[in-house]
């Protein structure tokens, strides 16, 4: 059964992101790029949802049962999940000319601005597939070889470590070798797999500490994570002048801003699968636009790249180029997900998941 208010997120995200790559159609006009910052915004959630949903498994099929079988059957079931449509992706831009990089049949495309030119949406699920590469493999490893009757404390102390060892890591980097805020920080795989990890902490909390994590009012958890994104998307746009040249200076900017995001999104996304959506009538818009996400997410900014190029008649034409590429992203997702996502992942359930609990826990990630 799916958590409406996990939805909600991810279909918050992913209009943050198609808001954000909307301003190319309209920088011969007026300079939006404060607007950036949903792009930055809607990463960021997807990452710590990413980390919430997978958090769970991780901790059923790997720490409860640390075993090769079951680091193997995660691998598996991430890849089904997410390689076919990105790899159809990387196959269509390439027929279509594209200048194309074998970095980006094993995303490691961030490495290499050469790279990430030909498909640059993908940068995120360079630090997903690693994350989900490395980090379960790190949680195996402790949780087959220290036997401790409480696992749930040993998993937050652990997680929690990692969580900040990512930031040190990304702290010394921005001292010592001066990295520019996107392609620098943002988009190396190295420095942003906290993100993820603070969703997989969130989780942990939910799963181990039960009764703490429900006895939070969600309309606590609302108040200060909405409040502290506002100071976040404030210092952003106001303090480091809209993503443009003083955030490449900002030690702030570029390593505990970060940091921040993920901790106010973890909490956000508590917020939001604690509360009870059914009764609201914009929930079968909210599935559409969830379950249609990560092809969106694939699909639209090529549509943008391409329909810019005519986009040199009038404001008016540029509002209907938009559109344009919005309803063909929707209908191509759409048929994506209809025909390809969703035929591929009925397979994977059908071969690899052995009960129905869990399926339900995975929530379509």
């Amino acid at each position: 059964m799916r958590n409406i208010g996990l939805d909600v997120a991810r279909s918050v995200a992913i209009l943050m992101v198609l808001i954000s790559h909307s301003r190319i159609y309209f920088v011969q006009y007026v300079d939006l790029q404060w607007i950036s910052f949903n792009g930055f915004l809607g990463v960021e959630l997807f990452f710590v949802l990413s980390g919430f949903l997978i958090g769970r498994i991780i901790i059923n099929s790997i720490v409860e049962k640390p075993s090769i079988a079951n680091l193997l059957t995660f691998y598996k079931r991430r890849w089904y999940r997410t390689l076919p449509l990105y790899f159809l992706m990387v196959f269509i831009l390439f027929l279509l000319g594209k200048q194309f990089h074998w970095t980006n049949l094993f995303f490691l495309q961030n490495f290499n601005e050469v790279g990430i030119s030909f498909f640059p949406v993908s940068w995120s699920l360079s630090v997903e597939e690693w994350f989900y590469l490395t980090v379960p493999f790190i949680l195996l490893v402790i949780f087959a070889f220290i036997k401790v009757k409480n696992k749930g404390l040993l998993f937050i102390i652990i997680t929690t470590l990692l969580l900040l060892l990512f930031n040190a890591i990304r702290a010394y980097e921005v001292i010592v070798n001066n990295p520019t805020w996107d392609y620098g920080v943002r988009k190396q795989i190295y420095l942003r797999l906290d993100s993820i990890l603070t969703g997989v902490l969130v989780a942990g909390i939910n799963v181990y500490f039960k009764k703490f994590y429900d006895s939070i009012k969600a309309s606590y958890l609302y108040l200060i994570s909405i409040s502290g994104l506002f100071v976040c998307v404030y210092y952003y746009v106001f303090e480091l002048d809209a993503g443009k040249e003083i955030i490449n200076s900002s030690f702030f900017g570029r390593s505990l801003l970060f940091s921040f995001v993920s901790l106010f999104f973890g909490l956000l996304i508590a917020a939001l699968e604690k509360t009870d959506f059914s009764n609201y009538k914009f929930t079968k818009l909210v599935t559409f636009l969830s379950v249609t996400s990560y092809a969106v997410y694939l699909v639209h900014h090529e549509l943008f790249m391409y329909a810019s190029r005519f986009n040199d008649r009038s404001v008016l034409w540029s509002w209907f180029l938009l559109a344009l590429t919005l309803i063909l992203s929707y209908i191509i997702s759409f048929v994506l997900h209809k025909y390809f996502e969703k035929p591929i992942m009925d397979l994977r359930d059908k071969k690899l998941l052995k009960n129905k609990s869990s399926k339900n826990l995975e929530h379509s990630v």
